[in-house]
């Protein structure tokens, strides 16, 4: 009688983290996230090939690999870059809270309205089983929120907190339409402004 061998499944290690990476090791998982960033930019997620991602960065897929646990893990950080843009873009500014608002939420729709596209890397990211990839989002989500809580500095928390959620939540309701092409990009300004109205007055 012959036994047969069952073999455990291959178990993925976690990539190292880039703190512990030499300067050549990092440059090139940055050129990495690079890459992914501007394929995200033009294409969505289900359209987002590793071997593209490898190609453009220049690099064997399986070094990809070496720093990335999967695309998940990779989109993540390239959309964690990418937030860093609009970090830079949004800083509060004098005036009515409400006005202020629409202020911050349409630079978000205009970023948005320049690459739908994201809007995909978003969706996917809220529902990923890496765990890496949704510590990432988490946050990205936390960087915006923190974002947008700076326009309404003198509302007091938790109100404040609780007008940014549902703000966001008209946005992502809104730019969904808009990207499905069930509604036009001047519906989901409409949506902010009248959320905003709305929320603080």
């Amino acid at each position: 009688m012959t036994q047969t061998t069952v073999l455990a499944p291959a178990v993925r290690r976690d990539p190292p983290h880039p703190d512990t990476l030499v300067p050549y090791q990092r440059a090139r998982r940055d050129r990495i996230v690079g890459a992914a960033l501007e394929l995200m930019l033009g294409r969505t997620y289900d359209a987002l090939q590793m071997k593209d991602v490898a190609l453009a960065a220049d690099v064997a897929l399986g070094t990809i690999y070496r720093y990335f646990r999967s695309k998940d893990h990779l989109c993540a950080e390239a959309l964690l870059r990418w937030s860093e843009r609009f970090a830079r873009e949004t800083t509060g500014r004098p005036g009515p809270s409400g006005e202020r608002l629409k202020v911050a939420f349409r630079r978000a729709a205009r970023a948005f309205e320049r690459n739908p596209s994201v809007l995909s890397y978003l969706t996917a990211l809220q529902s990923t089983g890496d765990p890496l990839a949704a510590e990432l989002y988490e946050h990205f989500a936390s960087r915006q929120r923190e974002a947008f809580a700076t326009y309404v500095p003198r509302v007091a928390s938790p109100r404040r907190e609780k007008i940014v959620m549902v703000m966001s939540a008209v946005l992502d309701a809104a730019l969904r339409d808009f990207t499905r092409g069930r509604k036009p990009i001047s519906s989901v300004y409409s949506a902010i402004d009248d959320a905003a109205d709305l929320v603080v007055g």
